[in-house]
């Protein structure tokens, strides 16, 4: 009698303890492994001597691989690396200046605000491939710099989610000329977590 009463008792927290996998795992939305395509808008800049000049603005596009993991409830860690084209580009009669790529990778962390929404941030390196071009002739340099972003994620089903993001990067100064090379981005992304 007295095991049917042991075994009875164990049987009835069963359906308790599943329930609270499924809260735990139901709750935790921005955890794992993900990639994701993204667009944005970006503006890369010089400035020096108080003012700021836009080399162009044109639309990026790209893709985002990252691993975010749950360190608590409510926060998550994790690498990420990105690579985006882009079409800036500045010209004078044949002499040209374009922004070919962007290329960032670091960390990232993740506040969960509500069951489906999470604010993040980035913080990473940068490098941006410019090609500045005359008539047939062109030649092609990297810039690295500092990377950070500040994002809205949001859950759309258990595996897909949605964001929005504003990314600056700094490069430093521009190849001896005492102006600094800045990146600014506003983007959109739409991914899948596994």
């Amino acid at each position: 009698m007295k095991k049917l009463l042991v075994a009875a008792a164990a049987l009835s927290c069963v359906p308790g303890i599943a329930f609270a996998q499924d809260e735990q795992s139901a709750g935790n939305l921005f955890d794992g492994a993900r990639i994701e395509a993204r667009l944005g808008y970006e503006t890369p800049t010089v400035s020096g001597d108080g003012d700021i000049y836009k080399i162009g603005s044109a639309v990026s596009y790209g893709a985002e691989i990252g691993f975010d993991l749950a360190v608590s409830n409510k926060v998550t860690v994790g690498p990420f690396v990105n690579y985006e084209f882009s079409g800036v580009e500045l010209c004078d009669g044949p002499d040209c200046l374009k922004v070919k790529g962007n290329l960032a990778a670091g960390g990232r962390v993740g506040v969960e605000l509500s069951p489906t929404t999470a604010l993040y941030g980035k913080l990473g390196y940068a490098s941006l491939t410019i090609e500045a071009s005359s008539g047939a002739v062109a030649a092609s340099d990297s810039k690295g710099g500092v990377y950070g972003a500040l994002g809205v994620e949001i859950a759309v089903t258990k595996n897909a989610y949605i964001n929005v993001e504003g990314a600056y990067a700094d490069f430093g100064d521009f190849y001896g000329t005492g102006f600094n090379l800045q990146r600014r981005q506003a983007s959109v992304g739409f991914g899948f977590r596994f």
